[in-house]
Formats: structure tokens, sequence, C-alpha cells
């Protein structure tokens, strides 16, 4: 079996790479991923995609899974791997830890090849925790924003922010559909200087479709988010890869105004 991946020079240190679907990565700093962190990261994205697949089809109800790999490297160039341990934190209800430990196994030892690779040359090790995550349905991301306190990812207002956030980063429309008002209002940045206004779940629904349609890869990294009652702000930095292969970053703000729990209105403005 043969696969092939892409990888060309934009400019300066930015790099757009693509998986064997076409799928894009940027590679750079400090906008995008960083070359040396593609290998821990791809050997805790293979082991999770078996592990859910795993706890799914064993009926655990899983609400939120995630993976930390801590690696150790030489000090001096080529600076090569020594060591990478996974820690995988698992939330949801009535969850088996031997089950999950497990769905682990399997996929350490049986079915991902990156671990199946990497083993011989890497020292490879893990271990898993279960906390609880009451109130999120299945699937549901779950304060996964490392630049939120404990405390604001509890937030109401904050926390449904935040998962707005996510969903839009990992391209889930009807996530991202199912936390707005039916009547939502999203202001957009462009043109200059007013912008454009989308009135409606559906119209605001067919923006984003032509937004990720129009961009190769996107992210929206929060640097700062506040809630006052039900507004709430939120300072990002957006980096994108377009179609042109042209890539770079801006920073902005987003106001919101939370209603029964969805978001009702989401304001954008930008710097320059």
């Amino acid at each position: 079996m043969t696969e092939t991946v892409q990888a060309r020079w934009l400019h300066d240190q930015v790099f757009l790479l693509h998986d064997r679907a076409g799928y894009p990565i940027i590679m750079t700093q400090p906008g995008g991923v960083l070359g040396a962190d593609l290998l821990p990261l791809s050997v805790i994205g293979c082991a999770l995609w078996d592990i859910v697949a795993i706890l799914q089809k064993q009926r655990q109800q899983v609400t939120a899974v995630q993976a930390t790999a801590e690696s150790l490297r030489d000090d001096e160039p080529p600076w090569q791997f020594r060591k990478i341990h996974i820690h995988y934190t698992f939330s949801g209800s009535n969850l088996d830890s031997d089950q999950i430990q497990r769905a682990v196994r399997l996929s350490e030892d049986k079915y991902c090849p990156t671990f199946a690779t990497l083993r011989a040359a890497v020292d490879l090790t893990s271990d898993f925790e279960i906390t609880t995550a009451p109130g999120h349905p299945a699937g549901t991301l779950v304060d996964a924003i490392p630049t939120t306190t404990d405390t604001d990812a509890h937030d109401p207002v904050l926390g449904i922010v935040i998962r707005f956030n996510d969903a839009l980063n990992a391209r889930q429309l009807d996530a991202m559909m199912a936390l707005l008002t039916e009547d939502t209002v999203f202001e957009n940045t462009f043109p200059p200087p007013d912008g454009s206004r989308y009135e409606g779940k559906t119209a605001v629904r067919g923006f984003w479709e032509d937004f990720f349609r129009a961009t190769l890869a996107s992210r929206f990294e929060i640097e700062e988010i506040t809630a006052l009652g039900e507004q709430c702000v939120m300072r990002w930095v957006y980096h994108w890869a377009s179609l042109d292969e042209s890539a770079g970053h801006i920073r902005g703000a987003d106001i919101y105004r939370i209603t029964n729990g969805l978001i009702a209105e989401k304001l954008s403005y930008v710097k320059g």
C-alpha cells in the first residue's frame, strides 16, 4: 500500500502541507504547527481515532476524550526524540475503566501505525484517568481551550462561546449551528469599513459554508475572553491559508450576546 503526502514552501518560513486526502496544514511559527510537534501529534491523533471508535462500539457513555503527549528530546541537533509519554483523559457517565484500558491497549498495540512504527525507536508510555463531565451529550467539545481558567470554562456564558469557537476551529458546522438561536445575527468584518450582516440561522450557516470552502485552513486562537452578564468579549488571532496559497494572521475581537444559553449575536471587528 503506497500513500503520498505533500509539502510546499509558500514564503518566508511558511509551509503548506497536504495529507493523502488533500487536507491542508500550515507549518510555521507562531501562526501554525511546529514541524517537530507533528510527530507526537501524529501519535496521539492516531491513538484517539482508534480509541474513540472502540469505545463507541463498546457503547461506553463517553462525552469527552483528550490526550496530552509529553516528549523528551536531545538538547543538541538533530534533537532526536527519546521518550513520549501520553496521558489520556476520559469524561462521561458510568465509564468502565477495564474497557477503557482495553481500548487504549488495542489502539497502541494493534491498530495505530504510528505507534507500531515508533515503538522500536522511541520509549512510548501512557496512562489514563477518568473524570466526570455531566450535562454534555456524547461528542460535545468540553473545556478544551488552554487560554482560559477552569472557573471561566464552567461559566455558562463563557462556556457557550468557547464551545462555538472549538466547533469553528474543528469545522463542525452542525455543532456550530446547534449553539445559535433561530434569529441569530452575525456581522462579518468584510468588506470594510462596515462588514456584512447576516440575520437568521440559515443566512449565518450559508456564510460559514462559503467561509470553509474558501479557506484551506483556519484557526481562531483566543487571546482573552471576558463575560459580563449575557455578553461576552473575546479577543482573538485568526490564522489562515487561502485557496490562492497565501497565508497569514490578523487580530480582532468578537462581541457575543447570549440568550437562553444560545448565541443570539456575534459582532466581529478587526485591527487595520
